[in-house]
């Protein structure tokens, strides 16, 4: 019995989030017949994993699996994802996919991208061979297991590009809601940002970009986009019915300038699977569409020719995961690393009380705001504004893949 291969493609995805109480979809002998076609779709994929799995190792702490590792250096290394193996309750044990065990130390941290650099007591093991070629939009990635298995599978769904907000270009304006254009109504003008440098004020509207017309916050947005920190850009600007331009120097985006935090979009990047506690803010990632789960997060990726192109990064939600592909990680290698206790001592004098920050650490409350404070509540605005552009951008990418 044959079972049409989009039925597959669903059974497989299914498979791939957590367990819970079965739906029964599918007939006694359908499941029978997908079952075993799932079977040859993972042993189709196994022989290109033969490379990558001896480079593979799973990373524990104490009877805890905590995540995956690359074999890198002369073999006496592995990376590894830094936030679960740094919570570690015993001692770090690195198992290699014939079963042998190494005991492991961690020798060197690179917390803004989240990695650990661990090194093994006893014989070296099979360091991994790095292609540092990109994958293509719509290319098929395959995370390796230990022993030879996927752990995940999905195609390459954005290309190579920047998560931290503090490398991205800030013009400092907020855009009133209510506008109707045409152009970009400014509501306020952030003290100290490129825009305020250049004389901007709330007020005005923004009409032009380099020559580009302005239709809304989004087209400003998406001016700015290949834009980066220390670059200057053209406005065209209407004010009080006269039109002038101005010469803006962009910024950084502020450090202390969130992405939407609490709860509500903690609860939203959840659904469908765990996700892993650190998993944005990387200077160089891929975005895939695979499902590993956050303890399979470290270990190589493959092309269909077996070509490593890069090391699982985190499990962001539902739909993304991310990939630092081959050419970054070997840069990164090339740097010094944090010793590790340099690392806990910082994390030590973060505050324990807060709102959650994007990076999954806590920031402090300031004391003595009321629920109906004016500046609280333009930030829970200012926050609600970035959600709904992050929520365009994704259905951007959505359009662009169905081109």
């Amino acid at each position: 019995m044959k079972i049409a291969p989009c039925l597959l493609l669903a059974y497989l995805l299914l498979e791939s989030l957590p367990a819970e109480p079965e739906v029964p979809f599918l007939r006694p002998e359908e499941r029978q017949a997908v079952d075993g076609q799932a079977d040859e779709f993972n042993q189709a994929l196994t022989p290109t994993l033969v490379t990558a799995a001896k480079s593979t190792v799973r990373v524990w702490g104490g009877k805890r699996r905590l995540a995956y590792g690359t074999v890198v250096a002369d073999g006496r290394k592995v990376l590894t994802k830094f936030s679960e193996v740094a919570r570690a309750s015993g001692n770090l044990r690195v198992e290699a996919g014939d079963g042998a065990v190494r005991t492991a130390v961690i020798a060197g941290v690179y917390q803004d991208e989240d990695l650990a650099v661990l090194t093994l007591q006893g014989e070296p093991l099979t360091p991994v061979k790095w292609c540092v070629e990109e994958p293509k939009l719509g290319s098929f990635l395959t995370a390796s297991q230990p022993g030879g298995q996927p752990a995940a599978f999905g195609v390459v769904s954005v290309l190579g590009r920047d998560l931290r907000e503090t490398d991205k270009a800030y013009l400092g304006v907020m855009g009133d809601p209510h506008f109707g254009g045409p152009g970009v109504g400014v509501q306020e003008v952030k003290p100290d940002s490129g825009a305020a440098a250049a004389g901007l004020r709330a007020g005005d509207v923004i009409l032009r970009v380099n020559g580009r017309p302005i239709s809304g916050m989004l087209e400003l947005r998406n001016a700015l986009t290949n834009q980066a920190p220390g670059a200057r850009v053209t406005m065209l600007v209407s004010r009080d019915e006269k039109q002038f331009p101005l010469d803006v120097l962009l910024g950084n985006r502020p450090s202390d300038l969130l992405q939407f935090p609490g709860e509500r979009l903690r609860q939203m990047e959840q659904m469908g699977g765990r996700t892993s506690r650190v998993h944005d803010s990387f200077s160089k990632v891929i975005q895939t569409d695979m499902r590993p789960d956050p303890n399979q997060i470290g270990g190589p990726v493959v092309d269909l020719q077996g070509r490593v192109l890069g090391i699982t990064m985190a499990r962001a939600d539902r739909t993304r995961s991310f990939v630092m592909p081959s050419a970054a990680v070997i840069g990164l290698l090339e740097k010094q690393a944090v010793a590790p206790e340099l690392v806990k001592a910082a994390a030590s004098e973060r505050p324990a009380m807060g709102v959650g920050n994007r990076r999954g650490q806590r920031v402090p409350i300031e004391p003595g705001l009321e629920p109906a404070d004016p500046g609280r509540l333009r930030r829970h605005v200012e926050d609600m504004q970035r959600l709904m552009e992050r929520m365009r951008e994704e259905m951007e990418n959505l359009e662009q893949q169905g081109r």
